[in-house]
């Protein structure tokens, strides 16, 4: 394994998301419909980013390729679990407040 691809692999999950929580976070504040928009389309534009950038990054640099994929890999399941248990989280503590009123 080596450590050039591994850092690649994380800081191109990372940016991804760092994207998704900005994006989700301004999603939840403007409704359910707009949130839905953001998240299902931001989560496919972010796919083909991520692959556009996977694709140049492997082209133009000399970065190990199996470290890169596997790392990219599981940091993008992580966040992208994290970004889905944010949303829940944040559902579940918006629902009591909106039941109340």
């Amino acid at each position: 394994m080596k450590w050039d691809g591994v850092i690649a692999g994380l800081a191109v999950a990372g940016i991804n998301g760092a994207i998704a929580l900005a994006a989700v976070r301004w999603g939840l504040q403007q409704g359910m419909q707009v949130f839905m928009v953001v998240f299902f389309g931001g989560m496919t534009l972010r796919l083909i980013l991520v692959a556009v950038a996977s694709i140049l990054l492997l082209k133009l640099t000399a970065v190990h390729p199996a470290s890169y994929i596997v790392a990219l890999i599981v940091a993008y399941l992580l966040f992208l679990l994290l970004e889905v248990l944010y949303v829940l989280k944040n559902k579940a503590e918006k629902s009591p407040s909106q039941e109340q009123s």
